[in-house]
C-alpha cells in the first residue's frame, strides 16, 4: 500500500501559485497536489491554472476537482461535466490524471445521486482523465459507490476527521471503512495547524504517474479582421479509426452549437518529444476559422477539437475541450496633456475589446468624479496600433485601437477629479447600446498664466519644444 500525503487546495490559498508554497509542503512529505478546478457551471478558480504551474513545477503529481452543485440531475451533470473538462483542459491538467467529482450536496435521493455521478464520471472518463468520486463519510445514505464504480471505475476519496486539531499525519483507528476500494482518505482540514486539507492516498491515484495516451492544448486564439482564428494540437489512441477532423464552438454547457468546420491536421513534431506515448502526436496540428458574429460576441465558449468517423462530423468521436473567452477588453491612456495656447485637455491612449463588433460610433468623454456627472463627449476615428495588435492578438480589432482627442479646459477644470471613458456605441450620438472603459481619476492640471508678460517658472522630469505659429513656442513637459 503507497500511503503518500496529499493535500488539497482552492482559490482560497492563492499563495498556492508560488513555488515556495509547494516546496514547503513537499519538505514535509506532501507528494501530490489536487486543485480546485470548477464549481458548478459558473465559476472557474482563477488561481487554478498558477497552482497547478506552481506544483508541477516543485515535482508533485497534481490532480484536480470540481465541486458539483447537479443534486441527482442528470443533465446537469453532463454539463458541469463540460465544465469540468474544459476547465481542466484550459488550466493545464494532463490527461491522465485524476478529475475528482467532489459531491457535498446534502439533499436529493440516493438513486438520482448515484445515477448523476455516473454520468459525470463517465464524461470524465471519455475526455481522458480518470474519475474520482468524493464525499464525506457521513453522505453515504445519498449515493451508492458500489454502483458508480461498477459503471465508471471511479475511485473513492472519503473525508472524514476524527478531530479538528492541527494534525500531520492520520490516526488509522478512525479510518471510514465503508469500500473497499477507498483509494484516498482526507483525514483533515487543519493540516500542520494551517487550515490546509491533507489526504492519505492508498494506491497512487493521486501521486504516482500514468502512462498518457491523450492530450490537447489550445496554442493560440487570435482575431484576423472579423476572422477568429484558433490554433492547437489534439492526439489521442482513442481516435484510431476516426478520420475525421473537426473544430466546434458551442455554449459553455456544450448545449448549442454556433459553428463547426472541418480542419485539415497538420505537423506537429514538438508534440512527441513531450508526449512520446500518444499515438501519432507527430500529426495532430489543429487550425480553425470562425466568422465572429454578434452570436458569439461577448460569450465565454467551449472549442472542441473532434475526431470522428462521420464526414459531417457527428457518429463516433472523441473530444478536446478548452474554453474560449470573448469577453476580454484592454486599454491604456498614453498621454494626458494641456494645450496652453487654446485651453484644450489633449488626451491619447487605446482601447480594444471583444465585445465592440456592430458598435461603429467611438467616443471619448470627460467625467467629473466628484460632481457624478459628464461634462463633455467629443467623437474619435480610431487609429491603427500595430503595438496593441501584437500584445493583444486575441482582442477583437486591437490592431485599430488607438484613440487621441481634445477637451475644452478651462481654470474651472483645474484640481477636479477628472475621468476620461472611452467608449463604442451603435449610436450616432453615443448612447444606445455601448461599451466603455473607465480610466483611473486624473486630477485636472494646472494652467500656467502666459500672456508674454508674466514669467512662469515649473520643475520638469522631461520637456521638447518645437516652433509653432505666430512667432511662438510650443512646449510639452512631464
Amino acid at each position: 500500500m503507497v500511503r503518500s500525503l496529499v493535500i488539497d487546495v482552492s482559490a482560497y490559498q492563492p499563495q498556492a501559485t508560488y513555488y515556495s508554497f509547494w516546496e514547503k509542503w513537499k519538505a514535509r512529505g506532501i507528494r501530490g497536489a489536487i486543485i480546485k478546478l470548477s464549481e458548478s457551471t459558473y465559476w472557474r478558480n482563477q488561481y487554478g491554472a498558477g497552482q497547478i504551474a506552481a506544483a508541477k513545477y516543485v515535482g508533485l503529481k497534481v490532480s484536480g476537482y470540481h465541486f458539483s452543485r447537479f443534486i441527482g440531475d442528470g443533465n446537469r451533470a453532463r454539463l458541469e461535466a463540460n465544465t469540468a473538462i474544459a476547465t481542466a483542459n484550459t488550466m493545464g491538467l494532463e490527461h491522465g490524471s485524476a478529475l475528482v467529482l467532489d459531491y457535498e450536496e446534502r439533499a436529493g435521493y440516493q438513486s438520482a445521486n448515484t445515477l448523476a455521478a455516473i454520468i459525470f464520471c463517465n464524461a470524465v472518463k471519455q475526455a481522458g482523465f480518470i474519475p474520482v468520486f468524493y464525499s464525506y463519510s457521513g453522505m453515504r445514505d445519498l449515493w451508492d459507490y458500489e454502483a458508480i464504480y461498477k459503471a465508471t471505475g471511479a475511485k473513492l476519496w472519503i473525508a472524514s476527521y476524527p478531530t479538528m486539531a492541527g494534525i500531520t499525519q492520520p490516526d488509522y483507528e478512525y479510518f471510514p471503512a465503508i469500500s473497499t476500494h477507498t483509494d484516498a482518505w482526507q483525514f483533515s482540514s487543519n493540516a500542520w495547524g494551517e487550515q490546509i486539507d491533507i489526504s492519505v492516498d492508498f494506491t497512487g491515484v493521486f501521486t504516482m504517474e500514468e502512462k498518457v495516451t491523450s492530450g490537447g492544448n489550445l496554442d493560440s486564439v487570435r482575431f484576423d479582421g472579423n476572422k477568429l482564428v484558433v490554433n492547437g494540437w489534439f492526439a489521442a489512441a482513442q481516435a484510431q479509426g476516426k478520420p475525421y477532423a473537426f473544430a466546434i464552438l458551442t455554449n459553455e454547457q456544450g448545449s448549442q452549437e454556433y459553428a463547426r468546420a472541418q480542419v485539415n491536421i497538420t505537423s506537429r513534431p514538438d508534440v512527441p518529444k513531450v508526449y512520446p506515448d500518444i499515438p501519432n502526436g507527430a500529426n495532430s496540428g489543429f487550425s480553425a476559422s470562425f466568422d465572429y458574429s454578434n452570436q458569439i460576441k461577448g460569450k465565454k465558449l467551449h472549442l472542441i477539437f473532434r475526431y470522428t468517423d462521420d464526414p459531417a462530423g457527428n457518429g463516433n468521436f472523441v473530444d478536446y475541450v478548452s474554453v474560449l473567452d470573448l469577453t476580454k477588453s484592454a486599454a491604456n491612456l498614453d498621454d494626458v496633456d494641456t494645450v496652453v495656447f487654446s485651453n484644450k485637455l489633449q488626451v491619447s491612449g487605446w482601447f480594444a475589446t471583444d465585445m465592440s463588433l456592430g458598435l461603429d460610433h467611438c467616443f471619448l468623454i470627460l467625467y467629473d468624479t466628484a460632481a457624478q456627472r459628464e461634462l463633455q463627449r467629443i467623437g474619435y476615428n480610431p487609429t491603427s496600433r500595430g503595438d496593441v495588435q501584437q500584445a493583444h492578438p486575441d482582442i477583437f480589432a486591437s490592431e485599430l485601437s488607438g484613440f487621441s482627442g481634445q477637451f475644452d479646459y478651462s481654470s474651472d477644470l483645474v484640481g477636479h477629479q477628472l475621468q476620461v471613458i472611452a467608449r463604442f456605441s451603435d449610436d450616432e450620438h453615443g448612447e444606445g447600446n455601448h461599451i466603455d472603459y473607465w480610466f483611473e481619476p486624473i486630477k485636472g492640471p494646472q494652467l500656467p498664466v502666459l500672456d508674454g508678460k508674466s514669467e512662469t517658472e515649473v520643475l520638469v522630469h522631461e520637456f521638447s519644444a518645437r516652433k509653432a505659429d505666430n512667432d511662438l513656442i510650443s512646449l510639452k513637459f512631464k
